[in-house]
């Protein structure tokens, strides 16, 4: 391995050095042409740098006063923009609205009021979608409805946000993201941007839980304190909101002399609405207004008969938009994308209100139809968009009648705004404008530029694949204080950029080039093992999000770690005294990460263990009646079931199951439907069924020809499944998978119905328990999966996320102690590090997180070294065959070939290949393909075009 890795790294040197993503410079003389070389040569500079080389870069620089464009570079790519999509919507607002324009909160009153001033009835608070409604608007409410003389109310608190859908986070957002501020849930009735300030101050004695306060609404929140006082001044806590619930967790340690004023963050809610009206209530209540029933605040909707009592406005349209641009806030842009939709089209949803932006951009400002809008805010990481897009839109709202308006907006260099801070003392301080953006990966600006010549130039850099941002930031300002200085340009860095040919060009440009995939950026690498030569490449140093690639390095690591030999395990014990038959003690199962472990023979996988095979060895054992409980130890993971960067709306989905050392049936329960009677609900079963998961089935049995429009989906937080809509009548019975949560109580579970149909009766009071396996246990039985080869087989084959994740921790666990994420991503890293110098990012052990980001040649580099392994026949068969079997029998259509080895992502937004194929010559070429973008045409096409010339290799 050693001689290995040295030839390769030196290849890779070789490999580096030819490539340049720039033509020569030639000497120019024209001040566009110097423009374009410096900009150039700035970007040269960036990709000589190995902790910069990774990022893929687009620009365009436009002269509005000269009509022309000054300089360009991948302008026609298109890039994930973060928070600079907020202009998308604020072009929209101010075409569509008056600068002084208010959005209305309003309350309402039902039934009559006594003379005694009893209220009896209701108190409705309506949202209209204002998203700057604060703790002193309500009170002002409230005092408003005490002028009137109520002095006690007998109904209860209304809280209406019909205005807006009830979808509270944009499409695809990221779940680990939830409890922050620029995060937070939207609805049409909202207050303090639907969050809480909690405050942690230090107990009077050292070893005391110290005091935690929320602030407003302190009884909507439930706090789970288990924080320390400690010694001294210091505050190390963790202060988290659990998933979907409005439940804040401290934890950590406060000093005893930490400050007076006590530690605070800002941390969201869950359900905005009965929030506020939470908040309504207190005030009311402070106002001398109580409650017959204080908690009594519900969802409804105003009334005929109500009568209007009150109402409060938001500050004007502009003044929210400047707040909205200039500091970047998300809640703000969400709000007014949903706004855009109710006022414009009569349904408050994100969908509606990109809908009206979308029509805005193209019919009115002439954008081209080649960008992605999902949300307002640019969190998405489904956005995408294009630098020739955005000087489409800069250039049209300059010219139009609110130019003004809009521009007053952007932030202004070392002035003001998310660029107060940037360019200060440079030629561009207070001569550019633009608005900013940056999450993991991404940075772009984009906006107006006053140069020394007096021209206006509007630009726009946009940049993904970022592994340190600072590198990303250097380059806007370098770009953006050179347009402040246009056309006395300072002198481009020294660059030696240089051309290289490839053998295969001429076959893979033409497919890579196609102009209906100009919206895509590629990466792409083939290498030849038995020359070892790069045979073609294209941006192969660009990070990139690769989708399902990454289970080749899961792969590789565990081979390397574990051995193909390994086998998972799952223990059985039982604590306490067997007689006669009966347990007067726990049964014990205690899991290690076997993604094979299913509920029965129907649900089995490799042959792996079933919870039914467990339940039958216990009567085998002579128990006929359990007295303990059931408790499952899923302790070989740490408690985080979710990777970062896993997706809040896909919790359901069988693809993003929840990860957790002991899990039954790939932590998913199946539901099988039919229809029912037309009009009457249809038919439900659930396998294997158990008490403790609630189904609410509303679908209805529609007429034969009529849409299916059926929908399963698991409540966040619970195990509540709620099916919904209309399937036809003559439908085939179906099923589907849907993910749980907490898969190892849901094993439990399982084991205590397995065991009742084995004959083991188990006592009433007997419950299922996550905790530690007891010391004093006693080992039953041991229970082996199948080999790892084979689950790798079958992983690979299946594109399968979960046996994926469960080998990740499994790493973790085994070869680092800590069965987290993190420590099994890190076998990975330290194999890598064995065979490429360049950084990369690496997320999760399936390829779902879009957080991962790496390059084309990284991976073509891992295949090339796995060649040398002895353990390369295990990890050559694991890889599906094109259009033959596993991922690939579908994803690849027509192409059909042995010779062609990979794994194809299903998931349509990270379409890629990368694998192995035979030549006729005998040559094994190591491959990867790898994009991110938008394409009106599917970019699997591309994929599979790439596929077909590569089979046309071995012909």
């Amino acid at each position: 391995m050693n001689r290995w890795k040295a030839r390769w790294r030196s290849v890779l040197l070789a490999f580096m050095l030819m490539i340049s993503l720039v033509p020569q410079i030639q000497a120019q003389t024209t001040q566009e042409e110097e423009l374009s070389q410096l900009l150039q040569a700035y970007v040269q500079q960036l990709n000589a740098n190995p902790n910069s080389e990774g990022m893929s870069v687009g620009y365009e620089v436009y002269s509005l006063d000269e009509e022309k464009t000054l300089a360009s570079y991948h302008s026609d790519k298109t890039f994930v923009p973060a928070s600079v999509f907020k202009l998308l919507v604020t072009a929209a607002a101010v075409s569509k609205w008056s600068k002084d324009m208010t959005i209305p909160t309003k309350v309402f009153t039902t039934g009559n009021l006594s003379n005694a001033g009893v209220l009896n009835g209701d108190i409705i608070l309506k949202g209209y979608g204002d998203p700057t409604l604060t703790v002193e608007k309500l009170d002002t409410l409230a005092k408003s409805l005490a002028d009137k003389g109520i002095q006690k109310v007998n109904g209860n608190i209304i809280v209406d946000e019909s205005y807006f859908d009830g979808q509270r986070l944009g499409e695809d957002w990221m779940w680990d993201d939830e409890p922050y501020s620029y995060s937070t849930q939207t609805s049409a009735l909202s207050v303090s941007e639907n969050t809480v300030e909690v405050t942690v101050h230090p107990g009077k004695k050292i070893g005391e839980s110290p005091t935690v306060t929320i602030d407003p609404a302190p009884d909507y929140v439930t706090v789970v304190n288990k924080a320390k006082t400690v010694e001294g001044n210091k505050v190390s806590l963790t202060i988290d909101r659990t998933l979907g619930k409005n439940e804040i967790a401290v934890s950590g340690t406060i000093g005893q002399n930490y400050s007076a004023t006590g530690y605070t963050l800002t941390r969201t809610i869950h359900d905005p609405a009965p929030f506020t009206g939470t908040v309504f209530r207190d005030l009311l209540i402070k106002q001398g207004i109580p409650f017959k029933n204080k908690s009594a605040v519900e969802k409804g909707t105003v009334d005929d008969d109500a009568r209007l009592a009150a109402a409060v406005e938001s500050p004007k349209l502009d003044d929210i938009l400047t707040e909205m641009v200039k500091e970047s806030d998300n809640f703000y842009a969400e709000m007014l994308t949903k706004l855009l939709g109710a006022k414009e089209s009569g349904v408050g949803s994100t969908a509606a209100g990109t809908e009206v932006i979308h029509r805005f951009l193209v019919n009115n400002l002439g954008l081209e139809d080649g960008f992605m809008q999902k949300d307002g805010s640019g969190l998405t990481r489904l956005d995408h968009i294009s630098p020739h897009a955005y000087i489409q839109l800069l250039n049209s709202m300059f010219d139009g009648p609110e130019r003004d308006r809009f521009i007053s907006f952007l932030p202004i260099a070392g002035k003001d705004g998310t660029l107060k801070n940037r360019m200060k003392g440079t030629a561009a301080e207070g001569n550019v404008k633009a608005k900013t953006g940056s999450m993991s990966g991404v940075n772009s600006l984009a906006g107006y530029v006053t140069a020394k010549n007096g021209q206006t130039i509007a630009f726009s850099i946009l940049l993904n694949g970022i592994y340190k941002s600072s590198y990303a930031t250097n380059l806007q300002n370098q770009i953006a204080i050179a347009l402040a200085q246009y056309p006395n340009l300072p002198k481009p860095p020294a660059s030696t950029p240089e051309s290289q040919s490839f053998p295969l060009a001429k076959d893979f440009d033409p497919i890579l080039d196609d102009p209906v995939f100009k919206g895509i950026i590629k990466g792409a690498v083939i290498y030849s093992t038995k020359k070892q030569e790069v045979l073609y490449a294209r941006s192969p140093q660009s990070l990139l999000t690769p989708g399902a690639s990454v289970k080749l390095l899961t792969t590789a690591s565990a081979l390397d770690n574990l051995g193909q030999n390994y086998r998972f395990k799952t223990e059985l014990y039982t604590n306490g005294t067997i007689t006669n038959g009966i347990l007067n003690g726990d049964i014990i199962v205690k899991g290690y990460g076997d993604p094979t472990l299913a509920s029965d023979n129907k649900r089995q996988v490799l042959g792996g263990p079933t919870i039914e095979g467990i339940a039958q060895d216990l009567k085998n054992a002579g128990i006929h009646l359990v007295k303990g409980n059931i408790i499952v130890d899923s302790q070989f993971f740490t408690d985080d079931v979710y990777a970062p960067g896993w997706t809040w709306d896909n919790e359901s989905e069988p693809f993003q199951p929840q990860i957790t050392a002991l899990s039954v049936n790939h932590g998913t329960v199946r539901l099988q439907y039919e229809p029912g009677k037309i009009g009457k609900n249809i038919n439900v079963t659930m396998e294997p069924g158990v008490n403790e998961i609630k189904i609410v089935n509303t679908a209805i049995t529609g007429e034969a020809n009529s849409k299916n429009m059926l929908a399963i989906k698991r409540i966040r937080g619970e195990n509540t499944i709620e099916i919904s809509g209309t399937l036809p009548a003559g439908t085939e019975k179906g099923y589907k998978d849907v993910s749980i949560e907490a898969p190892h109580l849901y094993t439990g579970y399982v084991l205590k119905n397995k065991l009742k149909e084995a004959g083991v009766n188990v006592s009433p009071h007997s419950q299922v328990l996550s905790e530690a396996k007891p010391a004093g246990a006693k080992l039953v039985n041991t229970y082996e999966s199948t080999t790892l080869a084979e689950i790798v087989n079958y992983m690979n084959r299946h594109n399968d996320n979960f046996t994926a994740e469960m080998i990740i921790r499994s790493l973790g666990a085994m070869i680092n102690g800590n069965g987290t994420f993190d420590d099994g991503i890190d076998t990975v890293q330290r194999m890598m590090n064995a065979v490429i110098s360049t950084p990369f990012d690496m997320m999760d052990g399936s390829g779902w997180t879009k957080y991962t980001q790496i390059s084309a040649a990284q991976v073509a580099s891992l295949l090339a070294a796995e060649t040398q392994k002895p353990t390369f026949p295990v990890f050559y068969d694991s890889l599906a065959n094109a259009g033959e079997d596993g991922s690939l029998k579908t994803g690849l259509g027509n192409i059909s070939s042995p010779q062609l080895t990979g794994i194809l992502e299903n998931r349509e937004d990270i379409p890629g290949l990368s694998g192995y194929i035979k030549t006729k010559d005998g040559d094994l070429l190591a491959f990867s393909l790898l994009l991110n973008g938008y394409s009106q045409t599917e970019s699997k096409q591309l994929v599979k075009h790439f596929a077909q010339k590569l089979v046309d290799l071995t012909q």
